[in-house]
């Protein structure tokens, strides 16, 4: 960064570009889950709030050379605005609350692509560690703040307010993300300033120019196949009624170890796997990362037999799972590479990555057609024998 600047905005952009993704990515399905609408109709819905993530690469282009903070300082009012209508209209019924989310998620694919082009801007220094740890780390809090935090306020304000609507708590939680929300917006009108010089872009070259694109595409679509149908499954798994086959978990449950001991697993699952990728070669330990994919399934499969009993069973279940799949990820990247060039070789948010997304997106709309047909049980022992049809 440049001198005596400090790390304090990309601490607030980044916290600003996490929470409406965090909104549309684990919090829209449990939302659709407490609506009644089926675990299918569910999963379908929150797939496609996906969408726009997956044609990131086509809205990238059309942006200026020269990203101005007013560009950021737009989208982030219709941020604000957005989340807050979204609280109002929450009891509108499931179109309307599609509506509001999928208008949520292409404003939060526009302000990714512009905080990642404004941060590219800033920083002098591309591979700046202490800048990248602040993103990095910044990123994950306002995770665990939206997706864990939230959740178990909900799920107290569930407890409190019994006599009303489920969706009354969550209009109630949404109102307070959305002052969360308002306050990164005008710490950003005060420590987002302008830049004098262009972003400096990679030579864009299509994918499909790329030799063995295709290939590529097939292969990481089958090493993240196991993860794609497990990714919205194992949140029906942990709601679901026990006479049902699922867990009977509460919110607060599911705040606490996913929402926030998964996404600390998760990230240091990632951190081990690019430690690992640089002390040794990437051939050498690809391997068992790839083995590492595909153990995620096989934790959600002993759950079925051995119930956890308490919240730090879960928790720990959850830790496994999710350090497995951060570790895991890491060995995508070569085909990232392969197919976007060095526009895509950050996989710490995967859901940023318009390949993993279009990888992960088919296998999440199966899932929930699956577990209309199948129990929990056989669902996640299909899994698993998908994990070894990936190693």
């Amino acid at each position: 960064m440049r001198n005596n600047e400090g790390g304090l905005w990309i601490a607030t952009l980044f916290a600003a570009n996490e929470i409406p993704s965090v909104v549309v990515t684990f919090v829209a399905m449990i939302i659709f889950l407490q609506m009644k609408m089926g675990v299918a109709l569910s999963t379908l819905f929150a797939s496609l709030l996906l969408l726009p993530w997956v044609v990131q690469p086509f809205v990238r282009r059309a942006l200026p050379a020269r990203v101005g903070r007013i560009y950021i300082y737009f989208v982030e009012l219709l941020l604000t605005i957005s989340l807050g209508v979204f609280a109002l209209t929450i009891n509108g019924g499931k179109w309307c609350t599609m509506g509001m989310l999928m208008v949520i998620s292409i404003l939060s694919t526009w302000h990714d692509l512009l905080a990642r082009r404004y941060y590219k801007c800033r920083v002098v220094c591309a591979k700046d560690n202490i800048s990248s740890a602040i993103r990095t780390l910044s990123s994950q809090m306002a995770t665990v703040f939206t997706y864990g935090l939230m959740i178990m306020i909900v799920g107290v304000l569930q407890i409190y307010f019994r006599h009303k609507s489920v969706l009354y708590s969550w209009s109630l939680a949404t109102y307070v993300l959305t002052g969360g929300y308002m306050l990164l917006f005008f710490a950003n009108l005060l420590l987002i300033r302008g830049v004098s010089y262009k972003y400096q872009s990679t030579p864009y070259v299509s994918p499909w120019k790329r030799p063995q694109w295709l290939r590529q595409l097939f292969v990481l679509s089958l090493m993240l196949l196991p993860q794609g149908l497990m990714f919205y499954s194992r949140t029906a798994f942990l709601l679901a009624r026990p006479q049902d086959g699922g867990l009977g978990c509460t919110l607060q449950d599911v705040g606490f170890a996913h929402g926030t001991i998964g996404v600390i697993a998760y990230l240091l699952g990632v951190v081990l796997g690019r430690y690992l990728q640089n002390r040794w070669s990437h051939d050498g330990v690809r391997k068992v990362l790839k083995l590492c994919l595909g153990l995620s399934p096989v934790v959600y499969l002993i759950m079925t037999y051995h119930r956890p009993d308490n919240i730090l069973v879960l928790s720990m279940y959850t830790f496994v799972a999710q350090l497995m799949f951060g570790l895991g990820l890491n060995a995508c990247s070569r085909y990232i590479e392969e197919i976007s060039g060095e526009r895509y070789q950050n996989a710490i948010n995967p859901l940023y990555i318009p390949v993993i997304s279009l990888s992960i997106v088919i296998p999440m709309v199966l899932s929930g057609l699956m577990l209309n047909v199948m129990s929990y049980r056989d669902f996640f022992m299909f899994d698993v024998l998908c994990a070894v049809l990936a190693w």
